[in-house]
């Protein structure tokens, strides 16, 4: 009998287990296919952060008092400053990711901009703000930059539970958070105080 060609498309699985005495045949094509190039990311921090460890402080990540402080962040305040304490485990996982793909760690950080530009961008629209104007844009970012981040934070996962289905909401959210929390530091989200000078 000839052997037949089994197939998988776009991260599927394929099984063929016709016939008398055959063993099944699995064949995987693509299973890393991601829908957002942040989903590696969010993947293995879920799997390393754990939230009730002691955080260790590190001196080289800059302040981010004061950019909390420029932008009026009220309500995230808190969990952004709690977060910081955990940005060597988010460095070393996006060191690791841009070893093997020289080049990600600029498009992670290009991925968190965008999206929060997405976030800002409507809330622009919706406002009818003049983006030229830059005194009514800081006045309607500081007015909402809790539900800026709040929005960025949810975009990003809307975009992970296609893919990591497999772990727990919470879980997700929480390496969510740490993902917009380094966007933050990085002057991803939010608006920059050097820029209003």
């Amino acid at each position: 009998m000839p052997s037949k060609e089994i197939r998988a498309d776009r991260g599927g699985f394929a099984y063929d287990g016709s016939g008398v005495g055959n063993s099944p045949t699995f064949n995987v094509n693509n299973v890393a296919r991601y829908s957002s190039l942040l989903n590696p990311l969010l993947e293995k921090l879920v799997e390393s952060y754990d939230p009730d460890a002691e955080c260790v402080e590190e001196t080289f990540l800059p302040n981010p008092d004061e950019k909390l402080s420029f932008n009026d962040v009220q309500v995230f305040n808190f969990e952004i400053i709690e977060c910081v304490s955990f940005m060597t485990l988010v460095e070393s996982h996006i060191n690791a990711i841009d070893d093997e793909s020289p080049g990600s760690k600029n498009k992670l950080l290009r991925a968190i901009h965008k999206s929060y530009h997405n976030q800002r961008r409507d809330l622009l629209i919706d406002n009818k703000v003049n983006i030229s104007d830059k005194e009514a844009v800081l006045h309607t970012v500081r007015s909402n930059s809790d539900s800026l981040i709040r929005n960025v934070v949810n975009s990003i996962i809307d975009n992970a539970e296609t893919d990591l289905y497999m772990f727990s909401k919470e879980d997700i959210q929480d390496s969510a958070m740490l993902v917009v929390c380094f966007g933050f530091i990085n002057c991803k989200i939010l608006e920059k105080p050097d820029d209003y000078k």
